[in-house]
Order: C-alpha cells, then sequence, then structure tokens
C-alpha cells in the first residue's frame, strides 16, 4: 500500500489508492532477469494477447468459433484498445481488457450451468480486474449486473438464476474488499480534490466530439513529430458492430434478448461520452471520479466487439444448445466456405482498417533506473508518484520539500531537530520500517522524514506514542524523553483495511468452497472445441495480412501510413502558408507551414481552436512557444494570456528537439474573455523565447521582414449561447444602475502611472438599451482633470465588457487621483487611485558637444548628441547621448534606436528601447522640453576594419519610422574608420 522511495523519498500511498497488479507483475519478470523495459512490454504483450484470448473464449459461446474470431479480432484492434496501450500508454489499463470477457463467461456458467469453473472464473477474475485496475471494473460493475438480469428474464425470471449471479458477483465485490473499501473509506486522507483542480481533469472538458467518437480510418503520418489518434470507439467498429447485431437478431429468435442487452449497454456507455450526457454528470456526483467521459469507451468498445461476432454467428440456435442445423439445398460445403471466406474478410477489414492506431512514437529508457533515478525524475518533472496532480499526497502536507542527501529513505531522522547534545547510537532504516537508538539529555520532540498517513505506528521505549503531523511538511513527529530511547516506526494494516482483508479472505474461502463442491460434478467448461482443421484458413490469412503490412503499410505504401511532409510542403493543409521566422541575420530557422481548418466565427463563450504545423529548418538552440491573441480594431487584446491545450491532441516536445525532417503540430484552444461583445477580430500568432519572451520575426517567401507577430485572419466573435452571468470575477465590484444601465464594477491595470501614459480601464455593465455615459479622472480637490465620452451598446442580456486604453494628460502634476462614471442622469460612482509621479522636466537646452537640429515627422527634434569614444576600435564601448525636443504632444510611445551601419548599410550594433533607459516614454514629453537619452553601444570584437556610420531615429514596434522633410527615417550622426 505504501510505496517508501516515492514523493522525494518521504513516502506515498500509491497502491493503496492505484491497483498494483500489473506494476507488480513488472517486477516478477525483473526480479528474474529481465530488464525494466523487457519486462514492462512483455506485461503489455501479455495483456494484449490475452485481451484477445478472452474475449474469443466469450464470444464463442454465443455466435460459434468464427464469431469468437471476428470478436476478437475487432476487440483487439478497437481503436481505443490501441489508444490505451499505444498512446496513453497505461499498463493497468492495458492489462484490465482482458479480464470483463472472463467475468461474464464465468457468471454465465456459473448462471445457467450451476459451473464451479464457472463461479471460480467469476470471482477471481472480478478480484483480479479490481487490483489490475479498479476504474476499469466499476465502469463495467453496471454491465456485469445488467448481464446477470439478463439470464434471470431469459430463464423465464428464474430466482435461482438470478441469485446465483448475485452470489457470484457479490464473491468478487467481497473477495477484492482487502483493495477497494480501504480506498473508498480512507479517500479524505488524501488531498485527492487535486485530481479534479486542473482544467483538463474536470469531466465537462472531456466529453467526447462526434469526429473522436466515430473517428474514421487514419493516416499515422510518419513525418509528424507529435502524431496522436482520436480516442475513439471508431465508425468502422460500429458500423460492423450493428451489421453483427441485425445478423444475429435475424438468424435466431433465441439470441435476440442477448443482441438487445449489448446494444442498450453500447447505447448506454457511447451516451456518458457526449456532451448530451452532462445533465447525468452533474446529477450524480460519483461519476465525477471517472474524471474523464472518454473512460467510458472500454465497455463500449468491448459491447462492439462482441457484437460484432454476431456476424458470424450461423443460423439457428445459441451454439451451445446442441441443437443441430438443418442442411440448406446443395449441401453445407458452398454455405460454409461463403461463410468463412466472408468472416475473414470482416477479420481483414476489422484489422487493416485500424492500423492506423498501432504507430505510436518509441521513446528511450530513462538512463537512470535506480530509486535515486525515479526521485530525480519526479523532481525534474514535478510529478509525484506517477500521478498528474499529486492527488494522493496525504492531507497534511501543505508543500512537499527538495530531496535530501542521503535520500530520505536511508536517514529517516531529521537531525536538525535534535537537541545539541544529542547523540544517535544506531540506525535501521527497511521500506516500511525505521529504528533509531539514541540518547538526549533533554526530552525533544524528533522529525522522521515520512510523511504522516494512517496505518504509521511509532513506539518509543516499547510504547505507543502519538503521532503529530509537521507544519508544513506533513512528517511524522513524535515526543521522545530525556535518556537513552528506542525508536521504531512501523507502517501496519488499520482497523479498517483488516476488517477489509477479513472481509477478502472469507468470500474466497467461500468461492473456493462453492467452486470445489460443484466440480466434483466433472462438468467440462465448454462443449465447443475448435477443430484443428480450422486453423489453417485463419492463420494464412493471418500471414497474408502480416506480410502486407511489414512489405506496403509499414512501407509509406498506403494511405495508411504516408508522410505528408514532402519537398518542403505539407500536403493536406487547408490553408497552406510559406513563412519562415527568424532573426536579421538568420530569417530561416523555422518555417510555418500552414494551418488546419479552422472556425472563423464562434461565441463569444466557446474557445477558438487552432491548429499550426510547423517544421524546424535547423537545430533549435533555444525553447520557443506559442503566441496566439485575438485583438480588436484599437489593438485591445480580448483573449486570456494563457493557451490551453487543444484536448484532442498531444502537443510537441521542447523546439530544442525538433528534428529538421519532420513536421510538428501545435494545437490550442484560445478562450475569449468573459464579458467579450460580439464583434470583428484579428487573430494575431507570434512564436517567442520561453525564458527571455523574446519573438522570432516571420519573414515573407521573398525574405522580406512581416514582423513579430503574423496576422492569420479575421474572427467573427458571435453572442455567447448563453448570457455572461453578472458574476464575473473584478477587481471592484459596484452594481451601480441609472435605470438604463447598470455598472457592475471594473477593472484597472495598474495603481501608478507618469504623465502621458496610457491606462486601461475596464467596465463591466449590463444594459436595456444603449446608453451614453462620461469616464473621467479626478484630482485630489474632485476636479476633472480628464473626461472620455463612452458609449454603452444594448449587446442584449447579461453581462458585458468595455476595454478602454485612455492616455493621461502630459501635463498632470503629482498626487492621487480617483476614476469617475456619471450616467446620463447626472447620478456618479467613483472608485480605485490612480498615483501619479510626474517626472523632472528639463526645459532649458543642455550642453553637448555636436548640434544636429534635425526634425523628424514634425514630432520631436534630434537637438545635439555628445560622443564619448576614448578608443575606436573593434570590442570597444561607445557611450552615446542623444538630446531631443518635443515639438508637440505625442500619442505614441515611440522608440529611440542607435545603429552602427556598415560600408553596404547593414546593421553591424544597436541599441534599441524607450527613451533614458525606458524612464521617458514619448507619450510623457511636454512640448519644449529636453530629454537626455542615453545609450551604450558595444562594437563587436570581431569588427573588420572600415568605415561605419553610427545613426538614430524613432520607430513603433509595428517597424514604421519616423521621417526627416526629406523622407530620409534616420538621422546619420558620425562616420568613423576603423583600423
Amino acid at each position: 500500500r505504501w510505496a517508501p522511495q516515492m514523493a522525494h523519498g518521504y513516502g506515498y500511498p500509491l497502491f493503496m489508492y492505484q491497483s498494483p497488479f500489473s506494476a507488480q507483475g513488472t517486477a516478477v519478470f525483473h526480479t528474474i532477469g529481465l530488464s525494466w523495459p523487457v519486462a514492462l512490454n512483455l506485461v503489455y504483450g501479455l495483456g494484449i494477447v490475452a485481451s484477445g484470448w478472452t474475449m474469443w473464449w466469450l464470444a464463442r459461446t454465443f455466435w460459434g468459433d468464427w464469431g469468437g474470431l471476428v470478436a476478437a479480432v475487432a476487440y483487439l484492434y478497437a481503436p481505443f484498445h490501441a489508444y490505451v496501450a499505444f498512446y496513453r500508454a497505461s499498463l493497468s489499463e492495458t492489462v484490465a481488457w482482458s479480464l470483463p470477457p472472463l467475468v461474464l463467461w464465468g457468471l454465465y456458467r456459473w448462471q445457467r450451468g450451476k459451473s464451479g469453473w464457472g463461479l471460480g472464473t467469476a470471482v477471481f477474475s472480478f478480484i483480479l480486474l479490481i487490483v489490475t485496475h479498479d476504474v476499469t471494473a466499476y465502469a463495467f460493475l453496471p454491465l456485469f449486473v445488467g448481464w446477470i438480469g439478463l439470464w434471470w428474464w431469459v430463464d423465464g425470471r428464474s430466482w435461482a438464476t438470478l441469485w446465483r449471479g448475485g452470489l457470484g458477483l457479490l464473491l468478487g465485490i467481497g473477495g477484492s474488499a482487502f483493495f477497494w473499501l480501504p480506498a473508498i473509506a480512507e479517500r479524505n486522507a488524501i488531498q485527492f480534490g487535486r485530481a479534479n483542480s486542473a482544467w483538463p481533469f474536470l469531466y465537462f472538458n472531456n466529453f467526447l466530439p462526434l469526429n473522436q467518437l466515430l473517428a474514421l480510418p487514419r493516416n499515422a503520418d510518419p513525418s509528424l513529430l507529435n502524431d496522436w489518434p482520436p480516442r475513439a470507439l471508431g465508425l468502422l467498429l460500429l458500423i460492423v458492430a450493428l451489421a453483427g447485431a441485425g445478423l444475429a437478431w435475424q438468424r435466431a429468435k433465441s439470441n435476440r434478448w442477448l443482441v438487445g442487452f449489448l446494444l442498450l449497454g453500447l447505447g448506454g456507455y457511447v451516451f456518458l461520452t457526449v456532451q448530451a450526457s452532462e445533465w447525468l454528470w452533474t446529477a450524480v456526483p460519483q461519476l465525477e471520479a471517472f474524471q474523464f467521459p472518454w473512460r467510458f469507451l472500454a465497455p463500449a468498445s468491448f459491447l462492439a466487439a462482441f457484437l460484432c461476432g454476431g456476424i458470424a454467428k450461423p443460423p439457428g440456435g445459441l451454439i451451445s444448445s446442441g441443437h443441430s442445423i438443418g442442411k440448406p439445398p446443395g449441401g453445407l460445403a458452398p454455405l460454409r466456405l461463403r461463410a468463412k471466406a466472408g468472416n475473414l474478410i470482416i477479420v481483414a477489414i476489422l484489422s487493416v482498417g485500424h492500423w492506423g492506431w498501432l504507430y505510436p512514437n518509441l521513446c528511450s529508457a530513462p538512463s537512470d533506473l535506480s530509486v535515486d533515478g525515479m526521485v530525480a525524475w519526479e523532481q525534474a518533472t514535478q510529478t509525484l508518484g506517477s500521478t498528474a496532480s499529486g492527488e494522493l499526497l496525504p492531507s497534511a502536507v501543505e508543500i512537499v520539500p527538495d530531496p535530501t542527501n542521503p535520500p530520505a529513505w536511508q536517514a529517516r531522522l531529521d537531525e536538525t531537530t535534535l537537541p545539541a547534545d544529542a547523540q544517535i547510537l544506531t540506525t535501521s532504516n527497511q521500506p516500511l520500517a525505521t529504528q533509531i537508538e539514541l540518547d538526549s539529555a533533554v526530552p525533544f520532540t524528533a522529525t522522521l522524514r515520512i510523511f504522516n498517513f494512517p496505518g504509521w505506528q511509532v513506539t518509543v521505549n516499547g510504547e505507543q506514542v502519538p503521532i503529530t503531523a509537521s507544519d508544513p511538511e506533513g512528517w511524522i513527529t513524535v515526543p521522545v524523553p530525556n535518556g537513552r530511547s528506542t525508536l521504531m516506526a512501523t507502517f501496519r494494516e488499520t482497523p479498517l483495511r483488516l476488517a477489509a482483508d477479513g472481509v477478502s479472505l472469507l468470500s474466497v474461502i467461500l468461492a473456493l468452497g462453492i467452486g470445489y463442491r460443484l466440480s466434483v460434478n466433472g462438468k467440462r467448461m465448454t462443449d465447443d472445441r475448435l477443430r484443428t482443421t480450422d486453423y489453417g484458413l485463419p492463420l494464412t490469412v493471418a500471414a497474408l495480412l502480416i506480410t502486407g503490412k511489414l512489405l506496403l503499410v509499414d512501407a509509406g505504401q498506403t494511405p495508411l501510413r504516408q508522410a505528408r511532409l514532402q519537398n518542403g510542403g505539407l500536403a493536406g493543409v487547408a490553408q497552406p502558408l510559406d513563412v519562415t521566422l527568424g532573426t536579421p541575420d538568420n530569417p530561416a530557422q523555422v518555417r510555418l507551414l500552414g494551418l488546419a481548418e479552422w472556425q472563423t466565427a464562434v461565441p463569444a463563450n466557446n474557445p477558438l481552436a487552432l491548429t499550426l504545423y510547423w517544421q524546424a529548418l535547423q537545430p533549435l538552440m533555444a525553447n520557443y512557444k506559442v503566441g496566439l491573441t485575438l485583438l480588436d480594431a484599437n489593438g485591445l487584446r480580448w483573449s486570456d494570456d494563457g493557451l490551453r491545450d487543444y484536448r484532442w491532441l498531444r502537443n510537441p516536445p521542447p523546439t530544442t528537439g525538433w528534428p529538421t525532417d519532420q513536421y510538428a503540430l501545435t494545437a490550442y484552444f484560445v478562450d475569449l474573455l468573459p464579458g467579450t461583445p460580439p464583434g470583428e477580430y484579428q487573430l494575431r500568432l507570434s512564436f517567442f523565447e520561453q525564458n527571455s519572451l523574446t519573438p522570432l520575426t516571420f519573414y515573407s517567401a521573398s525574405g522580406q521582414p512581416i514582423g513579430p507577430e503574423l496576422a492569420l485572419g479575421t474572427v467573427t466573435v458571435e453572442p455567447p449561447t448563453a448570457p455572461w452571468p453578472t458574476g464575473l470575477a473584478m477587481q471592484h465590484q459596484m452594481e451601480v444602475t441609472d435605470g438604463t444601465a447598470t455598472l457592475l464594477g471594473s477593472n484597472l491595470d495598474r495603481s501608478e502611472a507618469a504623465p502621458g501614459d496610457s491606462v486601461l480601464v475596464t467596465l463591466f455593465w449590463t444594459a436595456q438599451q444603449k446608453t451614453a455615459v462620461t469616464l473621467s479622472l479626478l484630482d485630489e480637490n474632485e476636479t476633472a482633470v480628464a473626461n472620455w465620452p463612452i458609449t454603452l451598446p444594448n449587446f442584449g442580456a447579461g453581462a458585458w465588457r468595455s476595454q478602454l486604453l485612455e492616455r493621461l494628460p502630459v501635463n498632470l502634476a503629482n498626487g492621487c487621483y480617483q476614476w469617475q462614471l456619471t450616467f446620463a442622469n447626472g447620478q456618479t460612482v467613483r472608485w480605485g487611485e490612480l498615483n501619479i509621479s510626474a517626472p523632472e522636466r528639463l526645459l532649458e537646452m543642455p550642453t553637448m558637444e555636436t548640434a544636429v537640429g534635425v526634425t523628424l515627422s514634425e514630432q520631436a527634434t534630434l537637438v545635439g548628441f555628445s560622443l564619448d569614444a576614448p578608443v575606436l576600435a573593434a570590442g570597444e564601448t561607445l557611450n552615446l547621448a542623444l538630446v531631443w525636443q518635443a515639438e508637440t504632444e505625442l500619442s505614441e510611445s515611440y522608440r529611440v534606436f542607435v545603429h552602427v551601419l556598415g560600408e553596404d548599410g547593414r546593421i553591424v550594433a544597436q541599441a534599441d528601447g524607450l527613451p533614458a533607459n525606458w524612464t521617458r516614454p514619448t507619450s510623457g514629453w511636454l512640448p519644449g522640453e529636453f530629454i537626455i537619452d542615453q545609450h551604450t553601444i558595444i562594437l563587436p570584437a570581431t569588427l573588420p576594419p572600415g568605415n561605419y556610420t553610427l545613426t538614430t531615429g524613432l520607430y513603433l514596434p509595428n517597424a514604421s519610422r519616423l521621417q526627416q522633410p526629406s523622407g530620409q527615417d534616420n538621422i546619420p550622426l558620425v562616420i568613423f574608420t576603423l583600423p
């Protein structure tokens, strides 16, 4: 139940809550000499093969040998089965797929034939299912109950049949109580709420769209770095299942109750995976524990595969009935030959059609598979005990301390808590027990670096002592008296767990006793043995399929596995692009290949989904991230800062791992801000370095720079499908109305500013009609120093958001200001504070070495400059002081560039930024004042001899520059020569 080295070495109750059987099986194979990767893959392989065999064993009971074969192939190649095994890579779920057929087969034999083997198979298969993957068992449990009821009904409402079935299932439930009962009853001992703390784990974000649920056969593209298949039942599997249901229904009346039950179950489980069932998930809170509605694709795929076997059901009654089948005209041979050919065609379709799910990306084993390596991996990936959210942390743990040296499992006693004169005499650290002998002159509280969790007991000198969890680590602390003491900590079963163990033991004894008593009758489990002569044709077809897969599909000669990336272009992309990204000296580092088809019109409360295709043109030395922003006509952002990964695809690894011969797919949800009004918006794309946030520049096919952002198109935001709630999160809540409009609240992007700065004021409001209001800024005398007229449109019911980027007057004095909104009837409401810090103004011309007197676009004049360059040589530093003067108020915040140009006009060194080391934006310049603007330029050490020109100017981030009257967009300052 307790993994002592997990969670940085402090222990984790992993196998208390997660089924351990598949991991234990892997460990057994490892202990007999297999490497961990081989042992792991062996368990995967055995689980997959066993699932086909157990489905065949079940289905042949009802559909015959050929029906069992068809059902087994359908089950083996079911898309969701492959997804779980190869992409989700869930070992426990993969092995668990082999067990539900055995539970149903055993219940059927026990209910209808009083078979002791059937009872034993049902009970122990259910126990094994619980300890392999309990969530799968819970998902199948309604099916098991319904199966018992089916045969009760078919047998004429026989209470004996019902009693036997109920007893078998109850013994299986009781036999597995040692695991499931403590896992459920002691859930309050862990932080299980973490499991549903992030949006990917919330059930309402995981309902399947139809293109996932009913996915078509797919191309497993070998040139796609992060190929990821749908979580699918699969349209092909569903079609064959419905055909099998129809044929089985038609061919024998005795099948109809079974077929109807399987169809009902299939429909029910599929319903639980789609959005239409959200009301049921909301009404039944226990469903939330499943997290992902698509988990129910497992029983749905099982039922669909079971029904596929009905397509091979020969006419007549149930196979197990022993009734002979009447001969058709012309004899049985032609009929059998046609039936075999048809069955083999179905087998080929079910396997080949789903081969696109069999090509996962392979990964190498971690370099360090020791316990130390596991702890290091936990820390590097911020993953605790293989859980996604640390949801199994004991409830007392508030922080997870970093690993210690030596590791905690080798030194459980925290020696920093010992008194100064205390001595440790002996220590013994076992996985589930720690014994420490020590001597202390004074009593103290000892801390053991073990997370406190029910089951841990500590004795001091043989007497059990109370345990207190340390704050905030949640470690075990116990009182220790003065003198020589022996401290013993052990992990044991709690009374609840002991009771659950007893229930399991009693259930197993009853099952064995009943099964043994009935087995003396000598009844065989089945009378339907596969004849040796039937092996030839299926094995031949299997060999042909394997050969075709190896020679044709794997080689990329079929649509099932074909590279889309060819000759620098991507085939089949909805919106192809020929754009590269890079820097001026290296403009082709990454290529944007295009976009998948995307919706350009979305309701305001739905996310915008976008898929982009990229190719690294050279190895990338930094990790880059995708930025997607929705902007209005004023350039204001109307989408959340962060992007959510698109739920149904897997984003690629860090860009430092992108190979140049493959392409990467990135898919994201762009969430609109709550309250976004309908209208036209622009979607813009950026690609920036993760740490510095520096974007790469987009370049056109001709090599011309586009800028740090690329416009992808216009998005039409439609009214939300439901009104925005009036309780949106906001900084200042008010709810003031004049009868035509209500101000609900406001957000302010800052509480401190300088004159000329732009301040973003967000208003939240409702309006019954179009309303004119006025936003004002009041000084300490309650005098309006700025007024901005605003219109609140009538967009309909619900809350709405207005984003107002207002430029402060450039002549504001120091002081504290307040915001005010005035309604049309004169009613006012005030909120927030804005502290203004006005800069010191220089109104007299400073001294300078060189006068210039060049005016740019009638807005600002470069009065002159001073250049401090003791030595003009490669690798030296130029210190430049520019003197600017504002000619008028500048509404934009321009940046200053200082470039050193070679004789060919190329930039060899530069310094860009806001004036005066980012402290004096041009939007805050008063007409007539002077601004001293210091810049430092380091000449490259490799700069060759020649003539160079030092230039400067003003520009906006979108690359437009202010110009001289002559049209020149820079100001040459000096030409110097490097020897």
